[in-house]
């Protein structure tokens, strides 16, 4: 398989594109490539920022093989230097270049002898960063869960309501985009995916005054009444969603959670004063006319009396 090289956007972290990048590598060749590490120095990332390149061999004979060049330390860097050069290195050259250059060719083979020594120690420990790295782009960052959870945390959200933990990626939204309509389809549609009827009216209620309006001043109108109602328009979100139901033990569990998640996701996602009604069934469904298992029993046909 002929793989391109990727666009890495330069302000993503290299280690959260190396944990994404080998997962999809190793995904769409089955396993079979090999990657390599080159280590040039956290120097070179405060000079140019934290960019990951990468170096892809596709050979029609050869397996897939990639080097991944990253602004990191390798032990190498870590290290004292006088392990590895001389202080002095350059000591006496007295501004010979050729002498300058012969030296600066030594150290540059002591350097890269070094790096060969400590790259498996170097590629073991950048494996654990890649690994715990996608560790939390699975249980912790996807699908904003991480966010979503610190939103929400303390007020008591059921999260085993399956519509409640499909709509709670797009609890980030809320902070710019609350009882917009556009988010609010949106976000219904990740509840109940697409095959969903979602609709928007505004009708009128009638609310009831309160009964009795007390008063401090010299308590004289404690009995004032203000009329039985008065009209309110509120803005009504109704949502059908469509799913097969084969039992009516279903039908009491569906009820229970789309009633859950409407008191949720009005209180949430919505604007004050508005509401969200969720209906369900399945309407594209064929009339149940026989017992399709046995056939012997049949419910409905030309000779029932309809009247």
């Amino acid at each position: 398989m002929k793989l391109s090289t990727p666009h890495i956007p330069k302000e993503l972290d290299a280690d959260v594109a190396l944990s994404v990048l080998i997962s999809h590598i190793g995904s769409v060749t089955g396993g079979k490539f090999s990657y390599s590490y080159e280590f040039t120095g956290v120097s070179q990332r405060t000079a140019s920022g934290d960019e990951l390149l990468v170096d892809i061999k596709n050979k029609s004979n050869a397996e897939l093989s990639i080097k991944f060049s990253l602004k990191r330390d390798s032990l190498y860097h870590i290290l004292p230097e006088y392990l590895f050069h001389p202080l002095d290195c350059y000591l006496g050259t007295n501004g010979d270049s050729d002498e300058f250059d012969l030296r600066y060719k030594e150290q540059e083979e002591q350097r890269n002898k070094a790096l060969i020594y400590f790259n498996p120690f170097d590629r073991h420990f950048q494996d654990m960063k890649v690994n715990y790295q996608r560790r939390l782009n699975e249980n912790i960052f996807s699908e904003n869960s991480f966010l979503s959870d610190f939103i929400s945390d303390g007020y008591g959200i059921n999260r085993d309501n399956p519509f409640i933990k499909a709509v709670s990626p797009c609890l980030v939204w809320l902070r710019n985009y609350r009882g917009n309509d556009a988010m609010v389809e949106t976000a219904l549609k990740y509840a109940f995916g697409r095959r969903t009827e979602i609709s928007k009216s505004i009708t009128t209620d009638d609310v009831p005054f309160s009964d009795r309006i007390n008063s401090e001043i010299g308590r004289t109108f404690d009995d004032l009444y203000c009329g039985p109602s008065f009209k309110d328009k509120v803005i009504v979100w109704t949502v059908f969603f469509h799913i097969r139901i084969d039992s009516s033990v279903e039908i009491d569990e569906y009820e229970t959670r789309t009633k859950e998640f409407a008191v949720f996701f009005t209180a949430w996602f919505l604007p004050v004063g508005a509401r969200l009604e969720v209906d369900f069934g399945d309407r594209s469904a064929a009339p149940i006319l026989s017992d399709a298992d046995t056939g012997s029993s049949v419910f409905l046909n030309y000779s029932t009396q309809l009247i």
